[in-house]
């Protein structure tokens, strides 16, 4: 076990936040998440999930084949595009 001090100062933390302001941040970040295109987020939920039971380089292959998976969607084409114009995405979950 280790504290929220030490978790910060490796890497294994981004941010600390004071307990009264933790569940609007963890909102906010929550907010920010589904935002996002719905099949890019299950993906990744599926590569961190993957990494508990097989090895590192059998996680990046999985990651780079789910990827690829994600760059066939319209929604990545949508992303591009919206990032490309400077503009926000507007998902479709396709």
């Amino acid at each position: 076990m280790i504290d929220a001090s030490e978790a910060f100062r490796i890497g294994l933390v981004n941010h600390i936040y004071p307990q009264a302001e933790l569940m609007a941040k963890a909102e906010e970040m929550a907010n920010k998440i589904i935002s996002k295109a719905r099949h890019a987020v299950r993906f990744a939920v599926k590569a961190v999930t993957a990494t508990k039971e097989i090895s590192q380089r059998e996680g990046l292959n999985y990651e780079a084949s789910l990827f690829a998976l994600c760059c066939g969607t319209e929604d990545f084409k949508e992303g591009t595009s919206a990032f490309l114009e400077k503009r926000k995405a507007d998902f479709k979950d396709r």
